[in-house]
């Protein structure tokens, strides 16, 4: 069976005519009546009733607001300040803030650090707003910093991080 042209229903609605698996344009959505067409297995496109993309996948029997978002980022391993850490330095080192987002960022160390996990993320090493010191409570993008480095479950961090004399970048 071919379908033929959609047919335009009074208020805006469209509906592919006698074709229901094909739901409808436009309209209030399937969700709130399913007034752009009936309830079929390819759902309703636009409207309020549709989860505010356009697309009700409510019709197609996507469940909830789940529906898009793929699958997911997978188990991800242990994260955070509070994890165990293993000190790998026994002098300060230095380097340039590549990121603060808020509470955290990362830190290009000024000499590469010789370590197994130090390209895990291409060289930078992890900082968080709770290793800041000396009344620190954040770090901008290019102020040069000194630091102890760490290791723990989750890759290399610093801690202890201060500012270097005469950089006043907060």
């Amino acid at each position: 069976r071919e379908m033929g042209p959609p047919v335009v229903i009074k208020g805006g609605y469209s509906d592919w005519g006698d074709y229901s698996d094909f739901g409808g344009y436009g309209g209030k959505g399937c969700m709130k009546g399913n007034k752009g067409g009936v309830m079929g297995s390819l759902g309703t496109f636009g409207g309020k009733g549709c989860y505010g993309n356009g697309f009700c996948g409510g019709c197609m029997g996507f469940k909830g607001k789940g529906f898009g978002k793929g699958k997911g980022k997978g188990k991800r391993g242990p994260s955070g300040p509070d994890l165990p850490r293993t000190r790998i330095t026994t002098e300060p080192v230095t380097g340039e803030v590549e990121a603060w987002k808020g509470k955290y960022g990362f830190i290009k160390p000024t000499v590469p650090v010789e370590h197994p996990d130090a390209q895990r993320r291409d060289g930078k090493i992890y900082v968080s707003m709770s290793d800041l010191v000396g009344g620190l409570e954040a770090l901008t993008p290019g102020s040069l910093c000194q630091f102890h480095i760490f290791s723990d479950p989750s890759g290399l961090g610093a801690e202890e991080v201060r500012l270097v004399d005469g950089d006043r970048r907060r």
